[in-house]
This record gives C-alpha cells, sequence and structure tokens, in this order.
C-alpha cells in the first residue's frame, strides 16, 4: 500500500480558489468520506463514473457541511503523480483550508513533503528529472526571459537535445564495438577522420549547449541599477516613482540620503535591483563621508548607472565634468528638472555630452513626469541582452555538470584517437559519456541526489 500525501496546491493566502491535492492508495476511501452530494454520500460507482469530470458538491466534517466545493477524482495510472489522484476545489479562504486539510489528515492522509507529488510522478514514470526540474523553474521563475526559458524544458527541448546526444553516442559506440568484433571480417567501415568528424560534432554540440546554458543564465540575472549624482538632483524621487511607493525621504537639504537604499523590483519581467545612493559632495561629516563611498562602490559594480544632473541650475560643462568624469563615460544621463530648466541649458549642451562622453541621456522631471516612460523605455533597452530566449537553453547545475563531463570524455577519445590507439581503448571513453547523458533523464536511485533535487521544490508540487 502506498501511503497517501495531501497538501495545499495553490498559493498561501486568501483567494477566490484554494486547491488542495491528495494522492495515493487512500484517495478513494478519503474521499468517500468527505463528499456529500444533495446531502447524500457519493458512492465509489459515482466517482468511477464521473472520473476525471468536475463533480459540484460539499466537503462535509463530522456529518456537517464545511464548503461546497469542485471535485475531481483521477484513478491510477491516468493522473499526475501516476496515482490515484484527488483535487479539492474549495474557497480560498485560508482558515477553512487548513480546517479542511486537517479533516483530510484525521481521514488517513499525511502532510507532504516538498516537492513529493513530482517526485511520485518522477518515481512512476509520468516524467522525467529534466521535466521534474523544469516544473520547478516554471514556478519559480523571476523573469519573461527565466519563464520562456522554463516553458521551453517543460515542452521537452532538454530531453530532445540529450536524447540526440544519446542517440549519437550509441552510434558511435556500435561502430566502434562492430569494428572490434568483426576486424577479421572482409566488412568496411567509416574511416578514422569520418568518426573523428562525428566524435568532434558531437563534443561541439555539447560545448554550444554549455554556452548557450550560460548566456541563458546571464540574461535571467538580476540587474542593479543605481541612481547617482550630486545632492538635490532627484535620484530619491525618481528611486520613489520607479518603485511606486516612498521608500526615499525626500528633502531640499544636501545629504538627507547618508546611505544607499535597495529595493527590488521587476521593469517589464526584467529583475531589477534599483539601488538610490547618497549625493555626491565635498563633506567634512565622516557619516556623510561613509555614505558616499558606499555610493560609490555601488555605482563602479552597477549594470547600468543613472547619473542625475539638476538641469534647474546654470550649466557649468568644466565644473560637470570634473565631478563626474570618473564615473561619466557609458552612464545613462538623466537629465532632471527639465520643467524648471534654467536659461543655460539647451539642447546643443546636451548633444554634445552625448557624442563626447559616450552617455545616453534622456530629460525627465519627477514633479511633473514628463519623460519618465521614455527613460523606462531607454533603461529597458540597456538592460535586455541583444540575446533572445529563441536560441538559447537553460540547464540546471546537475544538467550541466553532466554535459560537462561528456564534453571531458569526448575531448579525450578525440585526442586518443589522434594518437591511432585501437578502438578498444577510446571506447571506454564513449561508454563514460553514455553514462553522463543517462543521468541527464534517466532513471537516478541516489536518495541524495534525488532529496537535493526535490527539496527546491514548494510543498503541493
Amino acid at each position: 500500500m502506498i501511503d497517501t500525501i495531501a497538501a495545499l496546491s495553490t498559493a498561501q493566502g486568501p483567494g477566490a480558489i484554494g486547491i488542495l491535492r491528495v494522492s495515493g492508495s487512500l484517495v478513494l476511501p478519503i474521499s468517500l468520506a468527505v463528499l456529500e452530494k444533495n446531502k447524500n454520500p457519493i458512492t465509489e460507482s459515482f466517482l468511477q463514473n464521473h472520473k476525471r469530470s468536475a463533480i459540484f458538491c460539499d466537503f462535509v466534517e463530522n456529518g456537517k457541511p464545511l464548503d461546497q466545493i469542485v471535485f475531481f477524482y483521477f484513478p491510477a495510472p491516468n493522473s499526475y503523480t501516476g496515482e490515484d489522484l484527488a483535487e479539492f476545489h474549495l474557497h480560498g479562504n485560508p482558515i477553512l483550508l487548513k480546517r479542511a486539510l486537517h479533516v483530510l489528515f484525521e481521514k488517513g492522509a499525511r502532510p507532504a513533503g516538498k516537492g513529493e507529488f513530482t517526485r511520485r510522478a518522477y518515481l512512476n514514470g509520468k516524467i522525467n528529472l529534466s521535466g521534474a526540474e523544469a516544473i520547478s523553474r516554471l514556478i519559480e521563475a523571476r523573469s519573461k526571459y527565466e519563464l520562456e526559458l522554463a516553458q521551453k524544458n517543460v515542452f521537452g527541448e532538454i530531453t530532445k537535445l540529450s536524447s540526440k546526444i544519446r542517440s549519437d553516442l550509441i552510434s558511435l559506440k556500435a561502430e566502434c564495438e562492430a569494428e572490434i568484433d568483426f576486424s577479421t571480417e572482409d566488412l568496411t567501415f567509416e574511416s578514422l577522420e569520418q568518426r573523428k568528424s562525428r566524435m568532434v560534432n558531437l563534443k561541439n554540440l555539447c560545448s554550444k549547449l554549455i554556452k548557450d546554458s550560460e548566456r541563458a543564465e546571464s540574461l535571467i540575472l538580476q540587474s542593479t541599477v543605481v541612481l547617482y549624482g550630486e545632492p538635490n538632483t532627484g535620484k530619491s524621487s525618481l528611486m520613489n516613482l520607479l518603485i511606486g511607493k516612498d521608500r526615499s525621504i525626500i528633502s531640499d537639504v544636501p545629504g538627507t540620503t547618508r546611505d544607499y537604499i535597495a529595493e527590488e523590483l521587476s521593469l517589464d519581467g526584467i529583475p531589477i535591483r534599483l539601488v538610490d545612493t547618497a549625493g555626491i559632495r565635498e563633506t567634512t561629516d565622516s557619516i556623510e563621508q561613509m555614505g558616499i563611498e558606499r555610493s560609490k562602490r555601488e555605482a563602479d559594480s552597477a549594470n547600468v548607472k543613472l547619473l542625475l544632473i539638476d538641469t534647474s541650475i546654470p550649466f557649468d560643462k568644466n565644473s560637470f565634468f570634473e565631478k563626474h568624469k570618473e564615473r561619466l563615460f557609458g552612464s545613462l544621463l538623466v537629465a532632471n528638472k527639465i520643467d524648471a530648466k534654467h536659461p543655460s541649458w539647451n539642447s546643443t549642451d546636451l548633444l554634445n555630452l552625448q557624442s563626447e562622453f559616450n552617455v545616453t541621456i534622456s530629460e525627465i522631471s519627477c514633479r511633473t513626469k514628463e519623460g519618465i516612460s521614455d527613460l523606462l523605455d531607454v533603461l529597458k533597452s540597456k538592460l535586455t541582452s541583444k540575446d533572445d530566449t529563441e536560441d538559447l537553453v537553460l540547464l540546471e547545475d546537475r544538467q550541466r555538470y553532466h554535459i560537462q563531463k561528456i564534453e571531458s570524455s569526448l575531448t579525450e577519445a578525440i585526442q586518443l584517437m589522434e594518437t591511432n590507439v585501437p578502438a578498444e581503448i577510446y571506447i571506454q571513453e564513449i561508454n563514460l559519456a553514455l553514462k553522463e547523458i543517462g543521468e541527464v533523464n534517466g532513471v537516478v536511485e541516489n536518495e541524495e541526489v534525488l532529496g537535493r533535487i526535490f527539496s527546491k521544490f514548494c510543498v503541493g508540487k
């Protein structure tokens, strides 16, 4: 008998619907014990006749209705886990869901562990390891790029690529073994150069997979955007505008921001760490000096620097360059307060700055919000890689490790072939590569490895 697990499969907190999922040998008796329709207990024959169908009924506790629900019964093996599985769709009140889950526990289920439903799906052959890891990535995706890459893997991108590698390795192994076993026969085999070329092509495919995955990782990593400049240029006002709340203190008094302030946000699916820094100026205040030094370090490590300037005061090109020359080149120059622009500022000055210092310029007003949407477009273009996800693939750490081992084995095999060693020797490297590709999608019996993979999942999945 397979023990029966139960868990909340929807997000914590209030919602329109909350789903309790149950899987295991006791799904049917537990369901029959807690379901009624038209004040009559639901029978086993009724559920068997309505399997995989939505059943509107009551969830009862000790004979009293707890909630009106929609119920689904999925008999084994035609379920997500490959076991008998049921879903109870209740109203999404956390107190109600907790109470209903407790009733399921009283009837014989136990709390599910992290990823236990998906682990059972894997153990029952409903999904391979790559598919399981893709589901975890899909749930946890923090940006549109990560979501797109996870979707590709859910629909079998890794499985398809690893199957090709495995097929090519088996073909190489078969050719080598045929040559070894029938070397005395009057048979024709592919030339050494042809076999070497096939190995090189396969090795290059593995190398490309690794490089594409590294590019994919860089695409989904959070970018740091630093607001930088002199006091009272509007850094804190822009920070508050971009995150949509009053996070930074706004004041006309110079030196209000003594240390950097960081917030995480998503800009059209691009994960960003936005940092508001202390205004850069000469000061004798030791605390403010410490904040300024930290601000400089943040700016130096940023993916994008937004250097804010105040256009409401007279423009002095020499002074401006002297103050910001160290961090000016390549910055996104944000000319703020254009609603009160001083007459000394003109478009020619800004264009000269742009061409001379290789900066991108955006003119805005934090007070009137003029130019903010254009600034966001420029910022997105700077943060978005020229790569898109169409030609990329995202490998998990475990998958990348095995692909790298295959690449190493093929490299060794090629080097051995170049020294004209017998096929009996370099075929061992092909065997090692086959073992590694089997680990990508194939059966893994090591409990420690499985535990590490599925511990990343949320409870209920």
